[in-house]
């Protein structure tokens, strides 16, 4: 987008917060205590998290406090969410309401690489299942609210603003960022800004090469009210530099990223009215030789394999949402009912700095069309009994166009059988040959039943039957690379244009119990997934031949159809033994496995458990100590690590933590600063959600696991008026 656009976008509200602001001075300021305690809203089955001093930069670090939740960390910045053994593409996360298809085809920035510590106020996850409403897909519903602007209650303008400044010794990182805005009764304006930086990332015993990182935000809103309607408009430019992502086979060159959204909120005859478009425009590159050394993969006598093999990948991706939903409120409940969609295209093509010629089309116009139609009831339909009923269909449509490669014009050898660029150019008639165009028709339901057995306790039940479509990755990658949206895994992968929708049943029943001094939440659940979507070993001769001799990995996977099963429990609970102190915990386990093969599934956390014990002051400070515990981790995929290049199919050791964390209020000023520190011991530990390092000459051998953050200190220093 063209950078004088960016600049009107931003500016021309701060001339008129700035004529405002030489009308009317601030009024008093007004503190809110921010904890990041987790709370349930049990009616809704919703945990929101406030937004909390930050020991990292990427706010994905917050599914650590949700039972059920974890992340993978696939570099400082890229950390992909995950939910009772679903991530990255099974996940449905969202901005803001806004949905963000990501910039590449290796999923360094997943969605909420777009929300900045100092930029966001809360998060909310969905326990369980989610409401058809909240879109398709077969993973958790994740949704970050972003600091905004608000109304005020009467004419006159007044100032308001929020600043968060941060530092974590893990990394000499640190971040800064705001808002400022100025709001009546009808109009809000805001500006926001935001600007991250860090070093490498320190382990127990020694350093994590490649993990810096530099990210940087801008942004305006503008908001109107009028009677019982609402407008909002708001922008977003988002550029991400040097930053690293180790477990993946390439890193962060740039990412700029325009994203535009515009909202209605309102009543219009009988319905509660919520319509939303948005827009997002990314372009990215990636390389495997600025900021870390370039690896040698192969050994062909080619110009683009001579000496160290360097790449790099030029990518965009480009993406529309839309959703309107209708709310009908009757006696005894809510009928919703409305349609939703995203349009998506991909390209993505690899290039080499010393040898201009080469090249090799990943993916070229490949698109994404996904429109879908829903409608739900929840309500009473006895006096003790809400149920909750919801049906959605999804019409999802994919293309891509005709592919190519260097080696597949490298005459004479591109018509000599046996040799690689014949293979390559086998691989790529064959795919230019297909059927590309593919449409998948996928039917989602959801029942669920809250019965109150008294006023402090109820259990929860719940089915549903939930799709996803196979990805444009997964579908569409026809030639052998280590494309896999960041599983981080070492292998190479190809598509398979005939993939299947997944398809989930699932099962689910909770209580949940909370009387004036304790509370408690447990869940249990069950969940089979036909035609899961998963790696195993390619048998195609020239798959096996180009992903042997010219990309280093001689046991290549081909996405394709299999049967899993996860199953689990997780739960939180708490109790309050005086006017100041308090006990909180989580804690989640989750089994996933192939079921038609006896084999497990990768990147599934092993029980955890987290334990905090707080002190909080009636007036202006508090402190806790927490501590965590993962348990051993034995059941790793063989399919996934066995075919590996790293090799690494060993058990992942359990590990605990202490962390001590504390707050100060500075009285009426609207500031407050939190400090901590993690890992308290520094101890060395791996992550067995983490994947396997790519990098040469890091602390961390190359194929091994990542290890976890030694110790950190942390404070964060914010205001709020």
């Amino acid at each position: 987008m063209n950078i004088f656009i960016r600049i009107i976008v931003c500016v021309i509200p701060a001339f008129f917060m700035q004529a405002l602001a030489q009308e009317h001075e601030p009024h008093g300021i007004e503190h809110i205590i921010v904890s990041g305690h987790v709370q349930e809203k049990f009616s809704h089955q919703e945990l929101q998290i406030d937004n909390q001093a930050f020991a990292a930069s990427d706010v994905s670090n917050l599914m650590l406090k949700v039972p059920g939740g974890n992340i993978n960390d696939n570099g400082p910045i890229s950390g992909q969410t995950q939910y009772r053994g679903m991530y990255g593409i099974r996940m449905n996360v969202r901005l803001d309401g806004m949905y963000v298809n990501s910039g590449g085809p290796n999923w360094m920035d997943p969605p909420l690489h777009y929300m900045p510590a100092s930029l966001l106020d809360s998060i909310e996850v969905s326990r369980g299942i989610a409401s058809v409403s909240y879109g398709s897909g077969i993973g958790g519903h994740v949704l970050a609210n972003s600091k905004s602007s608000e109304f005020t209650h009467d004419s006159e303008f007044n100032l308001s603003g929020d600043v968060d400044l941060g530092y974590h010794s893990t990394d000499n990182g640190y971040n800064i960022g705001g808002l400022i805005g100025f709001s009546n009764d009808t109009h809000r304006f805001h500006m926001i800004g935001s600007q991250e930086d860090g070093d490498n990332r320190s382990a127990g015993n020694g350093e994590i090469a490649d993990t810096q990182y530099e990210r940087y935000m801008i942004g305006a809103g503008y908001g109107f009210q009028y009677g019982v309607h609402r407008f909002s408009l708001d922008y977003r430019f988002s550029e991400t530099d040097d930053s690293g992502t180790p477990v993946l086979p390439l890193d962060i060159d740039f990412f700029k990223t325009d994203l535009f959204r515009a909202r209605y909120d309102g009543h219009i005859g009988p319905f509660d009215v919520v319509a939303q478009v948005s827009y997002s425009e990314i372009d990215h590159w990636m390389h495997n030789y600025i900021t870390r050394p370039a690896p040698d993969f192969s050994s062909l006598p080619l110009p683009p394999f001579l000496e160290d093999d360097k790449r790099f990948v030029d990518t965009d991706s480009n993406g529309t949402g839309y959703s309107l939903i209708l709310h009908y409120d009757m006696d005894d409940g809510i009928i919703d009912f409305g349609v939703d969609g995203h349009l998506a295209e991909h390209n993505a093509t690899v290039g080499d700095p010393d040898f201009d010629p080469f090249f090799v089309n990943n993916f070229v116009n490949s698109k994404t069309d996904n429109i879908g139609f829903f409608g739900g009831y929840r309500g009473l339909i006895a006096p003790n009994i809400t149920l909750e009923l919801g049906l959605r269909y999804d019409h999802v449509k994919m293309s891509t166009e005709d592919v190519d490669a260097f080696p597949a014009n490298l005459e004479p050898l591109a018509s000599t059988p046996g040799t690689p660029p014949f293979a390559v150019r086998q691989l790529r008639n064959a795919f230019n040959a297909l059927d590309r165009s593919v449409s998948d028709d996928n039917f989602d339901a959801v029942v669920k039943f809250d019965y109150v057995i008294s006023g402090d306790t109820n259990i929860e039940l719940g089915f549903a039957r939930k799709t996803r479509s196979p990805s444009y990755i997964e579908r569409f990658m026809w030639i052998p690379l280590e494309v896999n949206a960041g599983l981080g895994d070492g292998n190479n992968y190809v598509g398979d244009v005939e993939l299947k929708p997944e398809v989930s049943h699932q099962f689910e029943l909770g209580l949940n119990w909370d009387i004036e001094k304790a509370y408690m939440s447990p869940r249990v659940y069950y969940r089979t997934v036909d035609d899961y979507i998963q790696g195993v070993p390619a048998t195609n001769m020239f798959v096996r031949a180009v992903s042997t001799n010219a990309n280093g990995d001689p046991n290549p996977l081909i996405f394709a159809n299999v049967d899993a099963e996860f199953y689990g429990f997780d739960t939180m609970y708490g109790y309050v033994f005086t006017e100041n102190w308090r006990i909180d915990g989580i804690m989640s386990y989750t089994r996933g496995k192939r079921r038609d093969i006896d084999d497990d599934l990768f990147r599934i956390a092993p029980f955890n458990t987290r334990l905090t014990l707080a002190y909080d002051d009636d007036r202006n400070w508090g402190a806790s100590v927490e501590g965590v515990l993962y348990a051993k981790q034995s059941k790793i995929s063989q399919t996934i690590t066995a075919n590996s290049t790293s090799g690494n199919t060993g058990p992942v050791s359990g590990y605990a933590l202490l962390n001590l964390h504390g707050y100060y209020n500075f009285s009426d000023s609207g500031m407050s600063l939190q400090v901590g520190v993690d890992n308290l011991f520094d101890n060395h530990y791996v992550d067995p959600l983490s994947g396997f390092n790519r990098v040469i000459g890091s602390d961390v051998p190359v194929g091994s696991r990542l290890p976890g953050r030694g110790i950190n200190f942390f404070a964060n220093l914010s205001a709020k008026w």
